[in-house]
């Protein structure tokens, strides 16, 4: 019989549990999704070093990743109504996981294109609960991709669940969870209320802080007009000069 524990684990009652055959097909597909894992965490990686280095803004806050363990799939495709037999494993589209949390609501989808247009990624599925909230007030861009991975014997494109959302919709979903699945918690209506009103007023001041950081942006940047002033009414363009071709007074470029 499946149970969970205080903290939401999944644990079996002994005998219930995945058998041994159950456990050998697991582990013989971990390393195709581990590695589609990987691969979809470097991307993501490179895009925002990409962004920060090319427009100055970091698109990406952090990145988090997970394999589901052998027991929480067997569990899964009992919830999905799937007979808990090994062949089954692959109708499991979220056996490997990524949640990238972005700073602002724009990053979210302008990450998320420039990631489907990735070589080799293809869009499965997409639910966007941002434009289109889930009920209790969850909001994430969900996305089901393919990723290729190239094993020493086998070649193909493996399912990956990606989340993206906004530092404040992660911090919602977290304590929501928390009390809601953690605990096994029966929320009251009243409480299902709040929790709804607080991630609305959470979205709220996203979009103020956007339109903020928007205005903030568009601000003319005076370093790109020529340089910085000195204090004796030069302006300090050594570094342009080098970087033109301009060879120093030492009649030296530098080795």
């Amino acid at each position: 019989m499946l149970k969970k524990d205080f903290y939401g684990n999944v644990t079996f009652e002994t005998g219930a549990g995945p058998d041994a055959a159950f456990v050998k097909e697991y582990m013989r597909l971990k390393p195709l999704y581990s590695g589609a894992l990987k691969t979809a965490c470097s991307k993501f990686e490179i895009l925002d070093d990409e962004f920060s280095m090319i427009q100055g803004h970091d698109p990406i806050h952090s990145i988090e990743s997970r394999l589901k363990t052998v027991e929480s799939a067997y569990e899964k495709l009992a919830r999905r109504g799937y007979e808990q037999i090994p062949r089954n494993l692959t109708k499991l589209t979220d056996i490997a996981g990524v949640r990238v949390i972005c700073g602002y609501i724009e990053d979210v989808y302008k990450i998320s294109r420039v990631f489907l247009n990735q070589t080799g990624v293809r869009l499965l599925k997409e639910k966007d609960y941002i434009k289109n909230p889930k009920p209790n007030g969850y909001r994430s861009l969900h996305l089901i991709v393919e990723i290729p991975v190239s094993l020493s014997v086998i070649q193909m494109g493996v399912p990956v669940e990606i989340q993206l959302r906004t530092i404040s919709m992660n911090m919602w979903a977290s304590l929501e969870h928390e009390v809601s699945y953690k605990v096994n918690a029966d929320l009251m209506p009243s409480y299902k209320t709040e929790l709804k009103a607080c991630a609305d007023d959470l979205y709220a001041v996203e979009e103020r802080m956007q339109k903020i950081c928007r205005s903030i942006r568009a601000c003319p940047n005076p370093q790109e007009n020529g340089g910085t002033e000195r204090a004796d009414g030069t302006e300090g363009r050594a570094s342009a000069d080098i970087a033109g071709g301009a060879i120093p007074e030492n009649g030296r470029a530098g080795a």
